[in-house]
């Protein structure tokens, strides 16, 4: 009996208690697995009495909001929740300032609102009490409403890879800013860049941009001085700090030293940031951010100098949970304290993401003035450590015991535990959705546009009991239409695209459902194959975004000649696979009319990049989007998923200038199909 109300409560607080494998089997997720996943969503489980008592619990807070914050969609009618009103005629507030008396209408036992014509955030007046009305467009802002119509292109690069002038070895917005200026030169309307969520400033080892500690701020490593600093003074720095022989050294190597040109990049920030009284207007302008920091920032600002501190007293220490147990509360006296007597650190912290913010606006600016219709597509993460700034900050929000990952499939028999944490639904619900409202703006505050990793997520995500295996997860429900509904919203707000990865194992339906929300999923070449062979490029969705690669795929060149197989020869069978794909493609682009000939041997790997680069040119998706891996004709891989030291990821740097790195021979040839299918 008590399994049976476990089950129920699980299913009513959106786990699924059952799921399907790679073989179609059917398993069932165990109860310690459900017990602990309820714990994570405040819904312990573990007597009868706290399992009726989470069950009462489920039925007072619906995960579409709380009773004072709502969303819904313009032209569709509100319901609201028991109000008291018996009238039913509520003051609403626009967004814009304008008031309107509202009659609500009766429907058994509760009252509807007329619709709404002008999306925002309004303000529901009951007697003394406010309800925010999420309002959100029918769908997200398209390219398609930015471009008149047409079709248009793009390059993707990692920001760490540009090389500019002074760089210290780490790509920075300087180096985004120069690649942007190149790329609309030849007609490019978007570059979209990897992840620039914050990391962790005293742990240079953990450098993947898809492991943040939070994405509310960004990485200081990728700040541009020169976007508010005088000249002189940067060069003054790096001479009385005798930095520039070790900043050139760093610079010149084809990978980067994480370990080196971590601290070695703060070192120049910092003696940046001691001589700020130098700056002029530059200090002027930083003291009026430091005046108005948000509380959140000072908070992240404050983790960052505690876990400096507490890593100093005990390298072990890399989690907030394992500090003193007076620093484990961002709102205790002792942290109080600690952030009062580290004053002067904690400012150096709000001049970093200051600095970073004008960098990265600066870059936006610098794609936009140059032609480009949307300008710079940030990444946004699926989650982010649960050791991290966001997780000690507002604790009441994230999933602590719980990890994001997949369960098991072809590629990995035993799933996958990709180690970070997420929001709460329940916690969102409880907060009126604050917290991913302001993700998205954080995302977006810079760019014209975001790319949305795994947006499965949006809907369902695959969690994982902490200390348990991949195979012990289970699926847990987002409520997506909300979710989206504020995704569209904020896009509407910031006049921003929405493009969401969607790529693997989906639901039946779901990216029917992106299209419906305006969100444009991704098709990657070497995914849109079916029984019969490669998709014909004429019939790939027109509302999606299509790639030749991603960074978690090989290069073009780099598939065709083999370089993902880890030694030439290793296995007859995958040379042979590898072979035998490489006539399946080429004999697409042959089919398309796109390539001639025999197929090239693998060392010959220029014709097929050209040829691919043709092949999804030739879609009528809304954009299409070329790894700049792709148009330079590399080989090397950004990342090789489910590998971390073995590969190295995230530290390839290309050859050349961001400046002037697309000015190579035959490369605007290659990159004019691109421009040349335009359509309107």
């Amino acid at each position: 009996m008590t399994d049976d109300i476990l089950r129920q409560l699980a299913a009513r607080a959106g786990i699924a208690p059952e799921w399907t494998d790679q073989t179609g089997a059917l398993r069932q997720v165990s109860p310690d697995s459900l017990r602990a996943i309820l714990l994570a969503l405040g819904l312990p489980s573990d007597t009868t009495g706290a399992l009726r008592n989470s069950l009462a619990a489920v039925e007072a807070l619906p995960l579409s909001g709380s009773a004072r914050f709502l969303t819904a969609r313009v032209g569709q009618p509100i319901d609201l929740p028991a109000t008291g009103n018996d009238a039913g005629e509520f003051e609403a507030e626009l967004e814009n300032g304008t008031r309107r008396i509202l009659k609500a209408e009766r429907a058994s036992d509760r009252l509807v609102l007329p619709a709404f014509d002008a999306p925002g955030y309004h303000t529901l007046h009951v007697g003394e009490e406010a309800i925010t009305l999420a309002v959100a467009p029918a769908r997200c802002v398209t390219f398609a409403d930015l471009s008149g119509g047409r079709t248009g292109w793009g390059l993707a690069a990692q920001i760490y890879s540009l090389r500019s002038d002074g760089d210290g070895g780490i790509g920075n917005f300087a180096g985004v800013a120069a690649l942007g200026r190149a790329t609309a030169r030849l007609g490019a309307d978007t570059l979209a860049i990897s992840p620039v969520h914050a990391l962790y400033g005293t742990l240079p080892g953990q450098f993947s941009p898809y492991s943040p500690s939070t994405r509310l701020f960004y990485n200081p490593l990728h700040a541009d001085p020169a976007a508010a600093l005088p000249d002189a003074l940067i060069r003054d720095v790096i001479s009385r700090e005798g930095l520039a022989a070790e900043m050139e050294r760093l610079s010149g190597l084809d990978r980067i030293d994480w370990l080196a040109a971590t601290p070695l990049r703060h070192r120049f920030l910092r003696a940046l940031f001691d001589r700020l009284d130098q700056a002029g207007e530059s200090r002027a302008a930083f003291e009026r951010h430091a005046a108005e920091a948000s509380p959140l920032l000072r908070s992240h600002a404050i983790f960052e100098v505690l876990h400096a501190a507490e890593l100093a007293r005990d390298p072990t220490l890399r989690s907030w949970r394992n500090w003193q147990p007076s620093y484990r509360d961002p709102d205790s006296p002792q942290v109080a304290a600690f952030a009062e007597a580290h004053a002067d650190d904690v400012r150096y912290q709000l001049f970093l993401q200051w600095l970073t913010s004008l960098s990265y606006g600066d870059a936006q600016r610098a794609c936009r003035e140059s032609g480009m219709t949307v300008g710079l597509i940030a990444d946004l993460a699926i989650g982010m450590d649960g050791a991290g700034s966001h997780a000690w900050s507002r604790q009441d929000e994230i999933l602590h015991g719980l990890s994001i990952g997949a369960p098991p499939d072809y590629y990995a028999a035993d799933g996958q535990n990709w180690a970070l944490t997420t929001f709460s639904p329940r916690g969102l619900a409880a907060s009126g959705y604050a917290p991913f409202i302001e993700t998205l703006r954080a995302s977006l505050r810079h760019v014209g546009g975001i790319r949305i990793d795994h947006v499965m997520g949006m809907s369902r995500l695959w969690l994982v009991p902490e200390g348990a295996g991949a195979l012990d997860g289970a699926y847990v429900s987002f409520p997506s239409e909300t979710l989206f509904r504020l995704i569209a919203l904020e896009s509407w707000r910031h006049r921003a695209i929405v493009i969401g990865e969607d790529l693997g194992t989906l639901p039946y339906g779901f990216r029917d459902y992106l299209r419906e929300q305006g969100v444009a999923g991704l098709r990657v070449l070497r995914f849109e194959r079916s029984q019969y062979g490669y998709i014909g490029p004429s019939d790939w969705d027109r509302d999606a975004v299509a790639l030749t690669s991603t960074h978690d795929l090989v290069p073009t060149a780099g598939w065709w000649a083999g370089s993902d197989l880890d030694a030439p020869g290793e296995t007859v069978e995958a040379e042979n696979v590898r072979a035998w794909d490489r006539g399946v493609l080429w004999g697409a682009f042959r089919d398309a009319g796109l390539a001639e000939g025999e197929r090239p041997p693998p060392e010959e790997t220029a014709p097929v990049v050209d040829a691919a680069i043709r092949y999804v040119a030739a879609s009528p998706c809304t954009l299409k989007i070329v790894p700049i891996e792709d148009a330079l004709g590399l080989r090397v891989q950004p990342n090789v998923p489910g590998t971390t030291v073995e590969k190295p990821n995230w530290r390839h740097r290309l050859e050349g200038n961001a400046a002037w790195v697309l000015d190579g021979e035959g490369l605007r040839d290659r990159l004019a199909p691109l421009g040349d299918n335009r359509s309107n």
